[in-house]
């Protein structure tokens, strides 16, 4: 009876500090449509307004290149609007809504068996009810991805107002909508539903709402492989939670590092081997697992599809030319191996190894600036397409590591004049309107 009560007296002690309130309703709403959805919408403008700009006034002047997308068909009205998002990969997800996978002679083959289904499954019904046609799931497709888009930005937004402010919030917001390579996130590609699965994933593990968490976190997983590495950051997020409800750890501002270190040690182990002892804390584990276990049907389908469970992270190797390989040996062959820059070339060498460089550097900032979850997220996140052998699009990869956009809003808002943040701003602006161009002409450097 008084372990009962000192573990529920700790746990409201915890309760009200620990985790991250959800912000007033009333007092949001507005803050959110101007500092969040707003933006959002007015840089999906600009950017059509670029692509139209590209597709009319570029593209004619092109050489014929059978890469390049037909100058007819993509300056033809209103066509436009929706094939300027539709290049590389893209084809790929409208093929599996219109038709399904591949059958499994395929999977040698640089097969569609590498993207996963939930994404193109929520332009299926969208698709027929435009009709059926191609267009129709090009639409669908802009559709999805612009929704998902403003779901994402809505919990980046709420987010990370919980942990800091409104104004780092919305600079964070603002980064995110202008990073280079965000036109992705209305493309018809998955990247902004991963974004918003990982950011909703990461927000309800804050508020300890566990099977929301890993709902979204299963989604993820069901929207791009490396959805299922949400575990690590969401595990340890829950490690510490049981831990400073059971075994809270004491003032340590006069001890050494060492002491400091076997405190917390002792505290972390103490607290799990207790909350082991309560039945609903392994109830909440489960949906921790469920993070993972969101591939699992996709895994059976595959098995029953083409008799190979794996079948998805096998035709990454066979015929996508992508295996497993330590980061730092990707690393020193890219080094050794740069590429001249040639619009042609499916590797934008410079950008992938700026943004290698840059993401890298944040692990380590995050580790000073931000919670342990968020280093994390951002840990896997980073090295996860380093270990595929190849720096092929990770510029794009690296557009839904958030905590990156939430560490540079913490960094322009000390400065007490705007010179930060408007480098930021106009840095990420000209190069996204160039980007932008360079995909809509579909030149290969930027997939």
């Amino acid at each position: 009876g008084i372990y009962r009560m000192i573990t529920k007296e700790r746990e409201a002690d915890t309760q009200a500090t620990f985790f991250i309130q959800p912000i007033s309703r009333n007092a949001s709403i507005g803050s959110l449509w101007q500092e969040a959805l707003l933006p959002y919408l007015g840089t999906r403008l600009v950017l059509v307004l670029v692509g139209l700009l590209a597709d009319f006034y570029i593209l004619p002047l092109l050489k014929s290149n059978s890469l390049l997308p037909s100058v007819a068909l993509n300056t033809h009205f209103p066509d436009a609007l929706w094939l300027m998002w539709k290049h590389f990969d893209a084809g790929f997800y409208v093929d599996i809504a219109q038709y399904g996978y591949w059958p499994a002679s395929t999977l040698h083959t640089a097969s569609n068996w590498i993207f996963l289904p939930l994404y193109p499954l929520l332009m299926y019904p969208f698709g027929h009810l435009f009709g059926g046609s191609g267009a129709a799931f090009d639409i669908a497709g802009i559709i999805v991805s612009n929704a998902a888009g403003l779901v994402a930005v809505t919990y980046l937004y709420l987010l990370v107002r919980c942990e800091f402010s409104s104004r780092i919030a919305s600079r964070a917001v603002c980064y995110l909508i202008l990073f280079p390579t965000s036109f992705y996130l209305s493309a018809v590609y998955s990247e902004s539903f991963f974004l918003a699965c990982t950011i909703a994933c990461i927000y309800y593990a804050r508020q300890r709402r566990w099977w929301l968490a890993g709902m979204c976190g299963a989604f993820a997983s069901l929207v791009r492989i490396q959805g299922f590495l949400l575990i690590a950051p969401v595990a340890w997020e829950y490690w510490q939670v049981l831990s400073d409800r059971y075994s809270a750890l004491p003032e340590r501002s006069g001890m050494s590092l060492g002491q400091k270190t076997s405190t917390w040690l002792k505290s972390r182990l103490l607290g799990i081997s207790l909350a082991a002892q309560a039945s609903r804390n392994w109830f909440n584990l489960l949906a921790v697992v469920l993070i993972p276990l969101g591939l699992v049907p996709f895994f059976i389908y595959s098995k029953v599809k083409t008799g190979d469970f794996l079948a998805t992270i096998h035709s990454q190797t066979v015929g996508w030319g992508r295996y497993f390989e330590f980061p730092w040996q990707l690393l020193a062959n890219a080094l050794r191996h740069p590429h001249a820059p040639n619009p042609m070339d499916w590797n934008f060498w410079l950008l992938n190894m700026i943004m290698i460089v840059v993401f890298l550097a944040c692990i380590i900032w995050s580790l000073r600036k931000l919670r342990m979850i968020y280093t994390l997220y951002t840990l896997v996140m980073v090295l996860m397409p380093l270990s595929t052998a190849s720096i092929n699009s990770v510029s794009r990869y690296y557009l839904t590591i958030f905590p990156a956009f939430m560490l540079l809003a913490l960094w322009s808002n000390k400065d007490k004049k705007p010179a930060r943040h408007f480098l930021m701003v106009s840095l990420f602006a000209a190069l996204q309107a160039v980007f932008m161009i360079f995909f809509v002409l579909g030149l290969p450097l930027i997939a």
